[in-house]
This record gives structure tokens, sequence and C-alpha cells, in this order.
């Protein structure tokens, strides 16, 4: 091996004086060290055509070639440098840069030949190709819906990868693994088969990758899901968070009898430019039911409250218990340009488990906001306003506290539509009660990561 500048020892051939020095004696894959040939005629005559032969393994690629005189041939790992008359005591210098593509001891070959002598000389020069050792722990965990999830629901979960370090990870591979009888809605899998897989490129010391996806589980079942992270260019310094998995229980409907029909014409309100609708929900049946979900089926708009879809048609939910012989009226509201034909025959009441509107921690990844105004309304809904950021989606929780102790979001999530919004509690679906009926209700905000 040839230390770094230093020089071979001279390959004393009676006739040429023959040196090789190479810029680095220890390279990365990929990286490119250059050759120096010195040569020297020391025959004492001059030569008509002295041929230098520079001969690299496969794993090299040749990507540069000069001389100070002649001319070169380069074939992939081989050059030949043709140097036409070479004078008594004259020195020929050429260079040769090459690229390895393989780890590994490589050695470069050099000979030199004139048929006007019969002696050749010739040296080898060997170096050590390595790969950078990178050092990275990356992660990943994967997070399951809050929500019960009952069959044909689409239904979203959170994939995050992390790279603690200490080195950034290049070429990091996610693959997200989809259990049998679940559809991919989004992103969609080509593939068609259970995994997908993502290149999330390089992921910086401390970095984080956050992917959502929704599917559509089609079965009744416990589904496990599962993703895994690595990348062939790390050495990571912690497999056994290499991988995730998470077991979602899908159920069908519970028991229970209900019925659900209109009971209010279509209204456009001004305060917030959706039509609204009050739907009254009744347990018909001799049980209590946990919460109610009401689904609307062939709906040509969009349900602006909705809070779910199933099999493709959106739904809400009563968030409370229902007992039998009790009614609740829910209000439904749509974005559509005027009013529309709708029945009852497109209301279906289900009987579901009480879901879980637990909010973040203020401690949590969300910001807590500020809420410049509240007012209640003539007809006893609460107004809260606050200042936001366009197109950004914000949580309202509510509570009957102020110690929030027993708070729960107010659902969907809000989306801004400006520097400043504005949001209506009305009661149920999006709060379990009717605020006017209430002895006192309080809330916060959240701006949403």
């Amino acid at each position: 091996m040839v230390a770094m500048g230093a020089m071979c020892p001279r390959a004393g051939a009676q006739g040429f004086g023959l040196s090789v020095i190479v810029s680095a004696n220890s390279v990365l894959v990929s990286n490119s060290p250059t050759y120096t040939i010195n040569l020297t005629n020391l025959t004492g005559i001059g030569l008509s055509d002295v041929r230098v032969t520079n001969t690299f393994p496969t794993s090299v690629q040749i990507i540069n070639a000069s001389f100070s005189q002649g001319t070169d041939l380069i074939n992939s790992n081989v050059a030949i440098f043709d140097l036409g008359a070479f004078l008594a005591g004259n020195i020929a210098q050429l260079t040769v840069t090459a690229e390895p593509t393989a780890v590994g001891f490589i050695t470069n070959a050099v000979t030199v030949s004139s048929v006007g002598i019969t002696n050749t000389a010739s040296t080898n020069v060997v170096i050590q190709v390595t790969n950078l050792v990178v050092l990275a722990d990356l992660g990943v965990t994967l997070t399951g819906p809050g929500q019960a999830v009952i069959t044909n629901d689409l239904m979203t979960y959170g994939v995050a990868v992390t790279n603690a370090g200490p080195n950034a990870a290049p070429n990091v591979m996610l693959t997200n693994t989809l259990p049998a009888g679940v559809i991919s809605i989004s992103p969609t899998n080509p593939s068609g088969n259970s995994n997908m897989i993502f290149n999330l490129g390089t992921l910086a010391n401390g970095g984080n990758a956050n992917l959502q996806f929704t599917v559509e589980p089609t079965n009744a079942g416990v589904l496990t899901f599962s993703a895994s992270v690595g990348s062939s260019g790390v050495t990571d310094t912690n497999t056994a968070n290499n991988t995730a998995s998470n077991n979602v229980t899908v159920i069908g409907y519970l028991p229970g009898t209900l019925v659900a029909f209109t009971n209010s014409s279509q209204a456009y309100n001004p305060q917030n430019g959706l039509v609204e609708q009050s739907i009254t929900v009744t347990n018909i049946g001799t049980n209590a039911v946990t919460a109610v979900r009401l689904v609307i089926t062939n709906l040509a708009n969009r349900l602006y409250n909705a809070v779910g879809t199933n099999n493709g048609n959106p739904f809400v939910y009563y968030s409370a218990a229902l007992n039998t012989n009790q009614s609740v009226n829910l209000l439904l509201q749509y974005s559509a340009s005027a009013y529309f034909s709708f029945t009852n025959g497109q209301l279906n009441a289900f009987a579901v488990p009480l879901p879980n509107w637990t909010p973040p921690p203020a401690t949590g990844p969300s910001t807590n906001l500020n809420i410049s105004r509240i007012v209640q309304l003539t007809n006893g809904d609460m107004l809260i306003e606050w200042p936001s950021t366009t197109n950004r989606t914000y949580t309202v929780v509510y509570s009957d506290n102020v110690l929030f102790s027993n708070a729960m979001i107010a659902p969907p999530a809000v989306v801004a539509p400006a520097n400043r919004t504005q949001w209506i509690d009305y009661g149920p679906p999006t709060t379990t009660n009717v605020p006017a009926n209430t002895g006192a209700r309080f809330y916060r905000v959240y701006q949403n990561p």
C-alpha cells in the first residue's frame, strides 16, 4: 500500500525509471483518487514508440486521463498511453483519475514497453476502498385510530419515523404493511400487495418524518398494522425500535333499535354560510345504547360537520348514552348553494361504542390559543372567536368547569378560512348538549400540528 503522496520504489528496468504517486491510500466508494505516473527514458537512446498501460480491476471506472506527450486510449478500466518519440533522458508525466464502485483493496498495475528494447518496466499500487461508517438510531412508531372502527369505516392511522443520530441517515426506507382485508385509500397502493414502501431520503440527526395512512377495513376482527424502517447506508445503534405494530379491532354495529327522522325544514344560516337541518334520533329498543352514529346515505352535498365516512357515506356521533324511549336532536350542516331534496330514508342510526374525545394535554404538540371573544347568541348558542392562520386546522375543547377536568373535543376539527375564525357551539352532534341547557361551559382552542 502506498502512503498518500508517497512515491513507489523505482522499478529499475535497465531502460526506464518508473514511479507512481497516488493522491490517497484509502478512499470511500465513489471517491476519485488520482494516480500520477512519472516515466524517464534511461536507455541512452531515443525510442520511437513507448507504450504505458494502466490497468485497474473491473470494479474501477476510469473517469479522466491526461499526459504531457503522446496520445491515450481509455476503455472502461484500462488506459493506454502512446508516448510517440521518447528521447534519451526525457521525462513524461501521465495522470489517471478513477472511481471505485465497491469496497476492498484495488490494485493499479502499470507497465511500460517499447518495440525498440526487450526490457519492460512495471509496478503495482494498492489502495483500500472503504465505506464511511454512518451511525444512526432509526426508529418507527405506529399510532392507531382514536375511535372504535366499524366495518367499512375510513380509518386513519399515523406512522412516525425518527433519527436519534448521531449522524444523518441517507436513503431511509419505510415499509408499511397492511393486513388482509384492508383497502388502501390514501396513499394508494398500486402494487396491490400488503407492503407499501417509501424512500424518505436523508433524515438528519434529530429529524423525523410523519406519514398518515387512510384505509378501509372490509372485515371485522383484530387486524395487525405494522411498519419497519432501515437504511442500507447506516449502522443502526439500536435495532429494537426499527419495527412497530398496532392491533386494531374492527367491529360491527352494536345491538340496538334506533330511528331517525327530520324535524325541521332546511334553513340557511348567514352566520356560517351553511344549510342546516335538525334530525331527531329516538331509541325505540328495550335497552339503552352507549352512543349513536347517524349515517347519511345518497347525499349529493357535503356534510360539513361529518366526523367520518363509512362505505362512502358521511356520519356524525351523538357522544352520550341514549336510554330506551329517549330522543335527541342533532343538527346537520351542509355545504350547499341551495336547498335540496332530502328524505328520512337517507337517515340510518346505529348503536356504537362511546367515542373517545379526550383532548391532548396542554403541554403536547398542539398549541393552546387565546380566545379573543365569547358571545352567547340570542338562540342560546355560544360563539367563540380566535386569531388564526388561513387553512390551518384547530381543535375546540369544552368543559363544564374551569379546570377542564372532564374536557372533551368538539368534533370535527376546524379549518381556518381567514386570519380570524368564528365557531358556534350549537349542541349535538358537536357537543353533548345545547349550551343553553348547561349551567356553565368553558372553551379552549388548540392549533393542530
